[in-house]
């Protein structure tokens, strides 16, 4: 049975979504909400969220092959995984910060700017329509919807190259 690779790739958004929406849950019983003396580290977690969030848009910006719907379908996804380290580095420095701070509100504000990166980098219809956009624009008559739903996920082992490779 053929997977539908736009449904793989949203499911693996949502559970990165849920994953740094659960780091509060054991968080809690680690840190105060106010721990007292967190010095730097918000301060950190801001600075770092305003840096991933303006990579994330630029990510956004990379425009897309239009030589094959695979090589559409490949970009697609990898400039989505590499949007989503960008989205989640102010998150994960707020979970250091919870700790280096002593305040769990510290990871609140990472969380907020990693939430707000990964809706940036989402694969949403309205997402996808704005890259459709902009490859009519280029002339081309690939269809990224297509693509995404139609294309196999690259696995090791198939001898090809796998999502690293089409990043760079």
């Amino acid at each position: 049975m053929e997977t539908n690779g736009l449904i793989l790739l949203r499911s693996v958004f949502l559970v990165l979504v849920g994953a740094l929406l659960l780091f509060v849950v054991p968080l809690s019983f680690i840190g105060p909400w106010d721990g007292g003396d967190e010095r730097w580290v918000p301060w950190a977690v801001i600075a770092i969220g305003t840096i991933s969030l303006a990579w994330v848009a630029r990510i956004r910006r990379r425009p897309l092959p239009t030589t094959s719907p695979e090589a559409l379908a490949r970009h697609y996804r990898a400039l989505f995984f590499i949007g989503v380290s960008a989205a989640a580095d102010a998150a994960l420095l707020g979970f250091v910060g919870v700790f280096l701070g002593g305040s769990l509100w510290i990871y609140l504000v990472g969380l907020a700017f990693g939430l707000v990166g990964l809706w940036m980098i989402a694969p949403t219809r309205s997402d996808i329509e704005r890259r459709q956009r902009e490859i009519t624009a280029a002339g081309s008559p690939l269809s990224l919807l297509d693509a995404l739903i139609s294309v196999p996920w690259p696995y090791r082992g198939h001898g090809g190259p796998g999502l690293w490779h089409v990043a760079s």
